[in-house]
């Protein structure tokens, strides 16, 4: 089947790309060396928003959502959660998957349980562990699969 969800991109705080995943073939094959320019890029455009904003807001350690920026073009979406630890999550995909920010949400969760509860996993540090990507792999497709699975409004 048809998989909406085009590719993951994991960012440490430092700007540097630690993970990068395709699911889709309409994600284009892009080298590392792109991979990397494509994340600093974006984590410039990230810092330059932030501190144009008007609005300072105040950290709310309770509410991971409010770092979350979504950017929608005619070709893709792309949603970036940005944690409290720095590091950024982005997902890209079909311009009408509205559920990747759930799906956002969901990698984080799985972020924390297999990768930061890895005793041999060095923080800010590439992630290579096969019990993570599996597992990614079997939710990314489960929730592209329930489709336009909205995520829950609070």
């Amino acid at each position: 089947g048809r998989m909406p969800v085009y590719t993951l991109f994991i960012i440490n705080k430092a700007g540097s790309l630690i993970y990068h995943k395709n699911f889709s073939p309409k994600a284009r094959k892009i080298s590392s060396n792109e991979c990397l320019y494509m994340a600093s890029v974006f984590h410039g455009l990230y810092l330059n928003a932030s501190s144009l904003s008007p609005i300072k807001k105040k950290e709310s350690f309770g509410d991971i959502r409010q770092g979350i920026e979504t950017l929608k073009t005619q070709s893709f979406r792309l949603e970036c959660l940005r944690t409290l630890t720095g590091v950024k999550f982005i997902v890209t995909g079909d311009p009408d998957a509205t559920y990747l920010r759930h799906l956002l949400n969901e990698i984080y969760v799985m972020y924390t349980d297999y990768v930061l509860k890895d005793p041999f996993y060095v923080i800010e540090m590439p992630i290579r562990l096969k019990g993570f990507d599996e597992k990614l792999l079997t939710q990314v497709t489960e929730i592209s699969q329930k489709g336009d699975m909205k995520s829950p409004r609070h």
